[in-house]
């Protein structure tokens, strides 16, 4: 005959009983798979919604995920506050994943969500070279399947993330890019820049996209991208250098958007630019070396550049900065 359980047994017993339903009151199904997507890079994948739990894994940025259950509650983790989410990894096992490092994914718009993240991720000022590269190639590999309006907003993207991928991969003592198998991938899109010591999307790459939506808003965006890619050269305190490379930028845009989002930005910056006294001297130097006279000549030709921009817009500058392009080169002048 088996004795009778002791007081003490009965309450061991009942702890056991009141923990189980706690943990299992502690998970929320969710009552079907419900599709996510990791935002960032490394997200860490835990055995337990618990920040001390193991890790089962690490996920690229725009890994695709199944999660079945959520906590019951919403924690906190630096300044984000989130349920915890029970997913299906891609090796077949399960984990928790913190809920402020994913987002719903509807494969029905799978393009404007990947946009939405990669237009997040370039917002960071500072990112890692591991973290800029998972970014490029997260955004590179959801082009091939993107159609509509999210494909153009990609692209652009993926210019902004090659750009951040070359800035911060480093370079060797010849120059080259320290993986030089992605360097010469790209060569057709990125220089060297090497006053700056690095390399930089070559701001042809942006205008040529530019051409694919011109005259909408998104090829606004994409010449302005293009118009403060990194220049090549320096011109120090040459003024007249300064006002050459103000024009084949700034001035680029404003004369294919002369009423676009930054045309006000870019008449300031013509303002102040037409004010130096320089442009005056080298228009008026009559001097016969082959230097002096090649410089009149590509200044006029650019003054009559920024008066044709110029004379398209509609800011408040617009009278001011024509009254200026006449005084330093008359129409007809020769």
């Amino acid at each position: 005959m088996h004795p009778l359980p002791t007081f003490k047994t009965l309450a061991v017993c009942s702890l056991f009983i009141v923990l189980g339903v706690s943990a299992s009151a502690q998970v929320v199904n969710l009552g079907g798979a419900q599709q996510k997507i990791t935002t960032a890079s490394a997200v860490r994948a835990r055995t337990a919604p618990d920040t001390n739990a193991a890790e089962v894994t690490r996920l690229k940025l725009g890994t695709l995920l199944s999660a079945d259950a959520r906590s019951a509650e919403q924690f906190e983790l630096g300044s984000k506050k989130d349920y915890w989410y029970r997913v299906a990894l891609p090796g077949g096992e399960q984990g928790w994943v913190f809920g402020a490092l994913l987002a719903d994914f509807d494969p029905r718009r799978g393009g404007e969500t990947v946009l939405r993240i990669a237009e997040e991720r370039l917002n960071i000022e500072e990112m890692s070279k591991d973290d800029g590269l998972d970014l490029f190639n997260f955004v590179e590999g959801a082009l091939a399947d993107t159609r509509g309006a999210a494909a153009g907003g990609l692209e652009r993207a993926r210019l902004q993330a090659l750009n951040r991928v070359v800035g911060s991969m480093g370079v060797d003592d010849k120059g080259n890019l320290l993986d030089l198998k992605f360097q010469k991938a790209h060569a057709r899109e990125i220089y060297y820049h090497e006053l700056a010591g690095g390399w930089a999307v070559k701001s042809e790459a942006f205008w040529e996209l530019e051409k694919k939506y011109h005259g909408t808003p998104l090829g606004d965006r994409i010449a302005w991208d293009a118009a403060n890619a990194l220049y090549p050269g320096e011109c120090e305190s040459d003024e007249v250098c300064q006002f050459f490379r103000l024009q084949a930028t700034e001035g680029r845009y404003l004369a294919l958007y002369p009423t676009g989002a930054h045309a006000a930005e870019v008449l300031q910056n013509l303002k102040e630019a037409l004010a130096s006294q320089q442009l005056d001297e080298s228009l008026k130097n009559k001097s016969s070396d082959q230097y002096a006279r090649q410089e009149r000549e590509m200044l006029r030709k650019s003054l009559a550049e920024t008066r044709a921009a110029v004379s398209q817009a509609n800011a408040p500058e617009k009278a001011a900065l024509l009254r200026r392009l006449e005084q330093l080169s008359p129409r007809g002048a020769r």
